[in-house]
């Protein structure tokens, strides 16, 4: 019994290491995001300024987006070949086409 709850300390321990050392990355990689969204955005565009914690999950939402396997290059040639037939291009083809092409 005594094993078993040293053993699952240490896993317990050893899962907590790896995932603040993960999120410790995380959040010192979105910094310069932070940084050029405050000084660049809210001059060009007018948006307002941000926090560190939004700027992380910006970072994080563009690194899940940036990271799915959205193949542009066949969505582009399904709209062409349709586009080739002489037929007016609907949205409802134009999202089939993103669909069929998306994988997450």
């Amino acid at each position: 019994m005594n094993n078993t709850i040293i053993k699952i300390s240490a896993y317990l321990i050893a899962f907590g290491f790896i995932f603040g050392f993960i999120f410790g990355l995380i959040l010192i990689s979105s910094v310069p995001f932070y940084l050029l969204w405050n000084w660049l955005i809210p001059p060009i565009f007018g948006l307002p300024k941000i926090t560190l914690v939004q700027s992380f999950g910006l970072w994080l939402m563009m690194m899940l987006v940036r990271n799915t396997k959205f193949n542009f290059k066949d969505t582009m040639e399904n709209l062409k070949s349709q586009q080739d037939k002489d037929e007016p291009i609907e949205w409802n083809q134009v999202f089939d086409s993103v669909k069929k092409n998306y994988m997450a």
